[in-house]
């Protein structure tokens, strides 16, 4: 199994949605949903947040599997290092605005093994 160099804990305030999340060098993100899950007609988005910069999508979570692999485009792995994940309430397919369009959900800081 691939050796994760970067996780991240993302929980709701009151727990009701729990993802971890492991990134491998070879640009796999893999993102758990351990509680929780998407309302009703609506997709669960994830999101990388560098510093300043505006959230850049990094897809959508499967809706009916726990696990999602989610390949990180080059030009945004070096953003990691120091990031922040977070999840927002999308329609089903994801934002269509480029950015989080519903409520955020979950955060989480990324942190290097």
């Amino acid at each position: 199994a691939p050796t994760p160099v970067f996780t991240a804990e993302l929980a709701a305030e009151d727990n009701s949605l729990v993802v971890a999340a492991a990134y491998v060098d070879d640009g796999r993100l893999f993102v758990e949903r351990q509680v929780g899950q998407s309302a009703p007609d609506r997709a669960l988005e994830l999101w990388l947040i560098a510093g300043d910069n505006a959230p850049v999508s990094l897809g959508v979570l499967a809706a009916d599997e726990a696990i999602s692999e989610i390949v990180v485009a080059e030009d945004l792995r070096g953003q990691l290092v120091g990031g922040v994940l977070a999840i927002s309430d999308e329609p089903l397919g994801g934002s269509t605005t480029g950015a989080p369009s519903g409520d955020v959900l979950a955060v989480g800081e990324i942190t290097t093994l």
